[in-house]
This record gives C-alpha cells, structure tokens and sequence, in this order.
C-alpha cells in the first residue's frame, strides 16, 4: 500500500504516518508501506511489514505513542493491544494511522516539536 503521508482518506479522516504522531495519541491503524529502504538485505519472511503486521499492526487496530525519546524523537514507544514495543522512527513511518482532519492539521503543524520523554 502505498500513500502520501497526509493523504485524506474520506471526507474528514486523514492518514498520516504513525511516526508523526505526539504522545498521549491515541489512533487506528488503516495500514502499512513497504519500505525497500528499511527491508533492504531482508528476505520476504523477514519484511518490516511482516513483523509490524505480526505485533498486531493491522487495519482496524488501536494504537497509543506512550513515549518519545528527546532529540530526534528515535526510539518511540507504541502501545497495542496488551502489548508495548520501542520502534524506530523509520519502522513507525511505515504504519499509517487515520485521524480527524483537524487532528491531522494540529499533528504535521508540531510532528517536529513532538519529542518528549515519557
């Protein structure tokens, strides 16, 4: 699936990039983007989205940033379902979430001033 980051989905939902997101949001994954630079000297069995898909990261699914580390925002830690994993800013790029459109606005306005420690 491919997508531009802050792509409208319908009327007003848009999709952006999980990485995008400030802690404390709480969103629902619409899907995932193959991400040659990331899988590159992986095999399919090993592709990123393989195993953001096998943690639970699948259309439909809710997911929270719990925390952001400060300067660079690299590693964030995302909560879904029972479960919290540390992902790389680049891996959480991959993730696409659906959110309002004027969360989506107040989100790509401060996805820069966005890193925090928990």
């Amino acid at each position: 699936m491919k997508s531009d980051a802050s792509r409208p989905v319908d009327g007003d939902r848009r999709q952006i990039a999980l990485a995008q997101l400030r802690r404390g949001q709480v969103e629902t994954v619409s899907g995932l983007v193959e991400s040659a630079a990331i899988d590159s000297g992986r095999d399919a069995s090993q592709s990123l989205v393989t195993r953001l898909r096998d943690l639970g990261f699948v259309p439909g699914a809710r997911c929270e940033v719990v925390a952001r580390m400060w300067l660079g925002g690299d590693p964030i830690a995302v909560r879904i379902g029972g479960s919290t994993f540390a992902l790389r800013r680049a891996e959480a790029a991959a993730v696409r979430v659906e959110l309002a459109l004027g969360q989506a606005r107040d989100v790509v306005a401060h996805a820069g001033s966005s890193a925090v420690t928990a």
